[in-house]
């Protein structure tokens, strides 16, 4: 027997969130590129004190921005696009708006949102522990 627990509808791996996946993946891997980069410049080529704190709360900062402003970009999107569709699809007659629909964008998009406040809150948590 084929069981599942729930169906879940998104593709993670194409659509527009494979593409925002993706490009998470490669704001994190140039990042780390760019911190690697520093590090061999202060060690090989600057003899100074070396900082021993990589900054990742500018990691941080940019993930909270990147996740905050593509989630309410997804669940705007998602809106629109359930509207759009219904008025396409109701233009004939004057029934009323059918709200089932893929409303997969929605909930990504509201994962998305609340990762970006995490991020904004493990930013505050960083912060304050070093200045303490």
């Amino acid at each position: 027997m084929d069981k599942q627990s729930f169906n879940l509808n998104a593709d993670f791996w194409g659509g527009y969130t494979g593409i925002f996946i993706k490009i998470v993946f490669a704001v994190i891997l140039f990042y780390g590129f760019i911190l690697l980069l520093n590090f061999f410049r202060d060690k090989f080529l600057n003899k100074e004190n070396i900082s021993k704190d990589p900054k990742i709360v500018d990691l941080l900062s940019i993930l909270n921005k990147l996740f905050y402003l593509s989630g309410f970009g997804f669940v705007i999107a998602n809106i629109l696009q359930i509207i759009l569709s219904q008025i396409t699809r109701n233009s004939g007659n004057k029934a009323l708006m059918n709200l089932k629909g893929d409303w997969d964008y929605l909930t990504f998009g509201i994962i998305l949102i609340f990762a970006g406040i995490g991020f904004k809150i493990a930013k505050e948590v960083i912060l304050k522990e070093n200045q303490d």
